[in-house]
């Protein structure tokens, strides 16, 4: 099981990799760091002729997950993930139950610390499988819609596979 859910996926273009590529470059706010800003284009990153590495420019919620592609002729390869700066804030809110656990352990009797074992994995599990999950799916759903559009991609295959390792 992974901490952090990543979507992996191959796809066909209807153009050709140059013609997507400079399509993307027109709908990017060029910059070398992965931050939200106001911008009238669609994503904020990096792009160039092998591949990109963006993210959606919507305020807020946009940087959360990271679109990395690499195309060749018309096929390519994406992979959508959480954003390290979000992996590091959710880590940490993760640990905020152990932590409140470790602490009532030190400090209070057996029988009081062994009634907070379940509520402290069903805020791990509801926070991990309900509010992450949801959150990422809905934000890689939305990114992927409009990188669909700009690049004009025709075929796309979710990666299994690579998905379980």
């Amino acid at each position: 099981m992974k901490i952090f859910p990543t979507k992996n996926y191959e796809f066909e273009l209807t153009k050709d990799s140059l013609s997507a590529m400079s399509e993307l470059k027109n709908n990017t706010l060029i910059s070398d760091s992965l931050t939200s800003e106001w911008t009238k284009k669609a994503f904020i990153g990096q792009v160039n002729e092998k591949g990109f590495k963006i993210i959606s420019s919507k305020p807020g919620r946009g940087a959360f997950c990271v679109l990395e592609g690499k195309i060749k002729s018309q096929n390519g390869s994406l992979e959508i993930r959480i954003h390290k700066a979000f992996r590091i804030m959710l880590s940490i809110i993760y640990l905020f139950p152990l932590i409140g656990f470790s602490i009532a352990l030190f400090t209070e009797e057996t029988k009081a610390i062994l009634s907070l074992i379940i509520p402290t994995l069903m805020f791990i599990i509801v926070f991990r499988f309900i509010f992450t999950e949801l959150a990422f799916r809905l934000i890689s759903k939305n990114g992927l819609n409009k990188l669909t559009e700009i690049i004009g991609i025709t075929k796309l295959n979710k990666n299994e596979a690579q998905q379980r390792v």
